[in-house]
């Protein structure tokens, strides 16, 4: 559903590269042709602005009692694990890992991963998220999917094989998702390196992985320090921790996005602001597999770049960004013995425009014109966010997935009023639960 919008008399939220997170009450937003045309007070003026690209061709939607504001951009997700919910919890994250994901996923086959990640792009879109940092297996599968369902996606290729036991370096899969972002990506997916995590491979294999990202100019997606057994093992490996270990073989630069970096040194910190290494905070995922709590006032304070995810929905169940937010605020007041760090614009501005910054798409998660229009309107005539007080607060800590009524991404209305429109979402259902039954 593709139309030029006028939103009208509605509050607009947003965060800005230059200024504080700004509320527009009885504000006005033009979008047409995938942007952002107007953002303002003055509705001639946005009338101007879609008259002058669409003509008449626009329709107007009511904003009384809604709020307008960017998606959210998830940093850390595993999106076919929506097949493998409920099933294998209240275990520590290496067995968790090791004894039960890992066999379930060498099970796998096609279906699973393309079903999967629709189950999780409804998910998503339904909780207000446009974009996520995808890390797993069967690329092109889930590519497809997310252009299908007009969905932004960082996915990461492979870029490995292991033969007869050894890690060998595979451009081919590399070059076949290169190929379907040039060819059929619409400009919704972007691409990076599973790279994983310091304790997966063996050590004469690093250096290659990050040459092959260098080669072909890609970020790199990353688990770090989300266990003090990782860091542990790692220390007897390598002596070192894995920033340390991963930063000497040039893994961690200003595209890379390093998941969770709960147990981080003083160190460590430095080396992940200096290198302009996104950090990607999971705040669900590391108390429900107690890894512990991620440091995010001190990475803040050392100027570490900083966005959220939700992890996978086998480690946290479900991808709900509303929750991420306030948990990550509640944690850092929690943790901190200070109400005042890590404040609700904070938090929303990681969720969404770090986010988006972090997968790629420098266009998008702002509300201000010339912008990707990526936007979410909430629903605020509900007893969980009435009366509205602060827009940024209630978004924060009183709103969920239930009050979003709409959901557009790149100008295109992939749910309207509650109803998924790019997405055959009982057809969805019917597959993934056919594979939960085979393999759980």
């Amino acid at each position: 559903m593709s139309k030029a919008v006028l939103f009208s008399d509605i509050t607009i939220v947003s965060p800005h590269d230059d200024a504080p997170v700004s509320v527009i009450e009885h504000g006005y937003c033009a979008v047409a042709d995938k942007k952002i045309l107007y953002v303002g007070n003055s509705k001639d003026a946005a009338v101007i602005a879609l008259k002058e690209c669409a003509g008449e061709n626009f329709f107007t939607y009511e904003g009384e009692n809604k709020i307008l504001c960017p998606t959210f951009a998830n940093a850390h997700a595993h999106s076919p694990m929506s097949i493998f919910r409920n099933i294998a919890d209240d275990t520590a994250l290496q067995d968790w890992l090791f004894g039960e994901i890992i066999p379930r996923e060498d099970k796998m086959i096609p279906d699973d991963f393309y079903y999967g990640n629709l189950l999780t792009l409804a998910e998503m879109i339904e909780g207000g998220t446009a974009c996520a940092a995808n890390m797993y297996d069967g690329a092109l599968l889930i590519a497809r999917g997310a252009v299908e369902s007009g969905f932004r996606i960082q996915q990461t290729s492979m870029g490995k094989k292991c033969v007869d036991g050894k890690w060998l370096i595979d451009r081919s899969s590399v070059e076949e998702l290169n190929d379907f972002i040039r060819k059929e990506g619409k400009g919704l997916i972007t691409h990076s390196l599973l790279v994983h995590s310091i304790y997966l491979y063996p050590e004469y294999f690093y250096q290659p992985l990050s040459d092959l990202a260098r080669e072909y100019g890609i970020p790199v997606s990353v688990h770090v320090s989300e266990t003090i057994t990782e860091n542990n093992n790692c220390q007897n490996s390598y002596g070192c921790s894995p920033v340390q270990k991963l930063d000497s073989v040039g893994l961690l630069t200003d595209t890379t996005v390093a998941a969770h970096c709960v147990h981080l040194s003083d160190e460590d910190r430095k080396i992940l602001a200096s290198r302009k290494t996104w950090v990607a905070h999971n705040p669900s995922s590391n108390m429900k597999l107690a890894s512990g709590f991620a440091d995010m006032v001190n990475m803040q304070k050392d100027g570490v770049r900083l966005c959220i995810g939700s992890d996978g929905a086998a480690s946290n169940n479900n991808q709900d960004m509303f929750m991420e937010m306030r948990l990550a605020s509640l944690m850092a007041k929690g943790n901190t013995l200070d109400p005042t760090v890590l404040k609700a614009a904070d938090v929303f501005t990681m969720a969404t425009r770090n986010g988006y910054l972090a997968c790629g798409f420098d266009d998008c998660g702002i509300i201000e014109q010339g912008m990707r229009a990526d936007i979410q309107i909430i629903d605020y005539d509900c007893p969980q966010m009435w009366p509205l007080g602060n827009p940024v607060s209630a978004l924060v800590y009183s709103c969920g997935p239930k009050c979003v009524e709409s959901v557009m991404i790149d100008g295109q209305f992939v749910m309207y009023k509650h109803e998924l429109k790019t997405i055959d979402l009982e057809k969805v259902k019917a597959e993934t639960k056919k594979t939960m039954d085979r393999l759980k």
